[in-house]
């Protein structure tokens, strides 16, 4: 079976040898918040996960992907992002000219 961003979650809260309650606290949430993320199913905002992912000194990226980010390539997704679409257009296609060589 493959592992969710849930399980992700759990496992990160397990590694830090802490308790649901006491990262949910430390994020600055109420002392049930992760309990009825990971156990009753809830969706949590993105911003509450980052608060999350902070206390927990994991990044966001690894939580719901499974792989972590680099700072550098972190600093290249939000350029990429701010960037004008004609910009990024333009990127991609330096990029994937890139590849082929």
């Amino acid at each position: 079976m493959q592992e969710g961003w849930r399980d992700r979650l759990a496992k990160a809260i397990t590694d830090k040898k802490t308790s649901m309650r006491q990262v949910s606290l430390g994020a600055g949430l109420g002392p049930g918040y992760l309990h009825s993320i990971l156990t009753e199913g809830k969706d949590p905002t993105v911003q509450n996960l980052m608060k999350v992912c902070d206390q927990l000194n994991v990044s966001l990226w690894a939580i719901l992907y499974g792989a972590d980010l680099t700072a550098e390539d972190e600093e290249l997704l939000r350029l990429y992002q701010a960037a004008p679409e004609d910009e990024r257009e333009g990127l991609l296609r330096l990029l994937r000219s890139r590849r082929g060589s």
